[in-house]
C-alpha cells in the first residue's frame, strides 16, 4: 500500500491501544469463540469510534470476520481497540 508505510499485523483479545499517534487502519479479522454470546468490537481514534461491528456467536458457525479498508481509516491521535462482551474474542488489525 503506496504511501501509508508499512502495515503491521497486531493481535489483541482485550481491549488495547495499538498504537499511539496518528496511523491508517488498513484491515481487521475477528474469530467470536464463545458458545452463546455476541461480541461488539470497535476501532476507535483514542476515543472516537471510526469503526464497529457485532460478531455472533459460535452457535451460528459463522467462519471469522475480516473487513479490509480501501481506502484505509485515517486515525489522528492514536488507534485503540475496544472489546465489549469479548471473553473469547480473537482480533487481528493491519496498521501503519
Amino acid at each position: 500500500m503506496a504511501g501509508y508505510g508499512n502495515v503491521k499485523g497486531t493481535v489483541s483479545t482485550a481491549d488495547a491501544v495499538l498504537k499511539v499517534g496518528a496511523g491508517y487502519i488498513h484491515w481487521i479479522t475477528i474469530q467470536n469463540n464463545h458458545g452463546t454470546i455476541a461480541a461488539d468490537i470497535e476501532l476507535e481514534d483514542t476515543g472516537t469510534d471510526v469503526w464497529a461491528t457485532k460478531v455472533e456467536a459460535l452457535d451460528f458457525l459463522l467462519n471469522p470476520f475480516h473487513a479490509v479498508f480501501d481506502p484505509p481509516i485515517r486515525c489522528e491521535v492514536g488507534i485503540s481497540l475496544d472489546i465489549t462482551n469479548g471473553t473469547l474474542v480473537l482480533v487481528s488489525v493491519g496498521i501503519s
